[in-house]
């Protein structure tokens, strides 16, 4: 496995909880990840990465475009989320919100698509690649 590759999967088993290059090894061992595998998933995972990062921008961009901050919309975003918790926002608000959600919504399915393409892309199953995330998890 390239070290680019393995640079990448050991970041990304850092963000996921914190192991050690050493103990996905040993998961590795455990699960029967093989390396072919790994190497797959790592492909994949850092397409994966860069798809989510233009979606994200897309999904900046939907907010700007339709006048509200991005920390705004993610405050209202979070208290219409939680049940226990009241939406302070003005009706104005409210209805950009519900806006930028609808666009945002009608954009999933391109972005869903795309990051399925990349994961296949790399020779692995979408199956095989959850699998493989949530082991390493």
């Amino acid at each position: 496995m390239s070290q680019f590759k393995k640079t990448t999967l050991v970041l990304f088993v850092t963000l996921l909880g914190g192991l050690s290059f050493m103990q996905a090894q040993n998961l590795q061992a455990q699960s029967k990840v093989t390396d072919a595998e790994l190497e797959k998933f790592a492909d994949a995972f850092q397409v994966v990465q860069m798809e989510n990062q233009k979606a994200q921008q897309q999904m900046v961009t939907v907010i700007q475009d339709n006048g509200m901050e991005v920390e705004r919309f993610s405050t209202i975003q979070q208290a219409t989320s939680n049940p226990n918790q009241e939406v302070d926002a003005t009706d104005a608000e409210m209805k950009k919100h519900e806006a930028i959600m609808a666009e945002i919504k009608k954009m999933q399915p391109a972005i869903e698509a795309k990051m399925e393409k990349a994961v296949a892309d790399s020779g692995i199953t979408i199956e095989r690649y959850q699998a493989i995330g949530t082991a390493l998890q």
